[in-house]
């Protein structure tokens, strides 16, 4: 593998973070605490309004990308910003077939989404 394709490989899937498949198989949004994501890009099913967003290690900051297969929610007013999870800064609805990226801010302890259709 050459060094510009490692460099990618090493954006794409953290050492001690994502699974090292580019595409989760499929999560479901789950009500209040969605689990943590284990690819840097998730399909996302089910259309439970989710409150926080589980962080794919402690120290995560950046993005996940999540390809919505329905039309699920997220709110703001979650518990407060843990190791574990997180909320959202505001609230939206995903939109079937857009991918959607949750940006995560330590400074803040916040989620930021890309839409908030």
């Amino acid at each position: 593998m050459s060094a510009a394709a490692e460099k990618v490989k090493q954006f794409y899937q953290m050492p001690v973070g994502f699974d090292t498949a580019p595409i989760s198989s499929g999560d479901v949004a789950s009500a209040v605490a969605h689990p943590a994501p284990v690819s840097r890009v998730s399909r996302i099913s089910g259309t439970a309004a989710m409150t926080t967003l589980g962080l794919p290690w402690p120290d995560f900051e950046g993005d996940v990308i999540f390809i919505p297969t329905a039309v699920f929610t997220w709110a703001t007013g979650g518990a407060a910003a843990t190791t574990l999870a997180a909320p959202f800064a505001l609230a939206g609805s995903a939109v079937v077939g857009k991918a959607l990226t949750f940006t995560f801010l330590r400074s803040t302890g916040l989620w930021y989404p890309s839409y908030i259709a």
